[in-house]
């Protein structure tokens, strides 16, 4: 009964898509109810309209159910957005900015993540919610060598924190946050293990990114003492970052005492 209903859901989905656009678009619709729990709705608004452009993630029905299509199935679609809503990923601990948007003729709509909507070349920059400016973000070699002065630098922790972020699956996030050692199991035998969780809010500056090291419980003289010796590794979200769910300047550390 339970797989008839999450049929019955796609295909009540895709009926409003006609033409050849609805074989296109939804040949990759599928419904999920693990992804529709892991979210938990904050707020949801109606918004001016603007025009973008999506190659990249998805597009979802309301509350993340049902995924309509992959946005690389429509690149050449031009959305209008209507309303936004903030959704709160209970996995990742954080929220992230969704726009309901339409095709120009009405028969395409869904819920794409703010970060894969890009604006058009030939159409106006539009005003977005966002706090963040365009910019360099911080490279994450010389961040973790300015933070962590003391320590020894290892690419294999440097990647396994990008693995981390770069993760789009909820119930995945999960399952590496829990089993933090798995991913560093080519550093074994080893004494112990650190992961460290932080939010800069601007993740162009390196004075941004140490206090949030510090509000963290991290601040220069721990990093430095503490932590000598140890290999580090770490990644940052950057601010045009295409991660679905991630915001601009989280950060994750990792740290290995041999």
């Amino acid at each position: 009964m339970k797989k008839m209903i999450q049929a019955l859901a796609v295909l009540v989905a895709g009926a409003g898509v006609l033409g050849v656009s609805s074989v296109t678009a939804s040949a990759n619709s599928q419904y999920s109810a693990k992804r529709s729990k892991s979210v938990r709705l904050v707020w949801r608004k109606s918004m001016k309209r603007h025009a973008f452009q999506a190659t990249t993630g998805a597009r979802y029905s309301k509350h993340l159910g049902i995924r309509y299509s992959n946005n690389d199935v429509t690149p050449t679609v031009t959305w209008y957005t209507d309303a936004h809503e903030k959704l709160y990923k209970k996995n990742k601990g954080h929220n992230a900015i969704y726009y309901h948007v339409k095709s120009a003729d009405g028969t395409l709509q869904g819920w794409i993540w703010r970060g894969y909507l890009k604006t058009p070349k030939k159409a106006a920059t539009p005003t977005v919610d966002t706090s963040a400016d365009s910019g360099k973000t911080v490279d994450d070699i010389a961040m973790t060598r300015y933070l962590f002065p003391n320590s020894i630098y290892d690419a294999k922790l440097h990647n396994a924190a990008n693995n981390f972020l770069s993760t789009d699956e909820f119930s995945a996030v999960s399952d590496m946050r829990d089993n933090m050692s798995s991913q560093v199991a080519f550093f074994t035998p080893f004494k112990t293990t650190k992961y460290i969780d932080f939010q800069s809010k601007d993740p162009n500056s390196l004075k941004s990114i140490d206090a949030a090291l510090t509000a963290a419980g991290y601040d220069a003289k721990t990093r430095s003492t503490t932590y000598s010796g140890w290999y580090v590794g770490g990644s940052l979200v950057s601010l045009d970052s295409s991660y679905e769910g991630i915001e601009p300047g989280e950060g994750i550390i990792y740290l290995i005492q041999k």
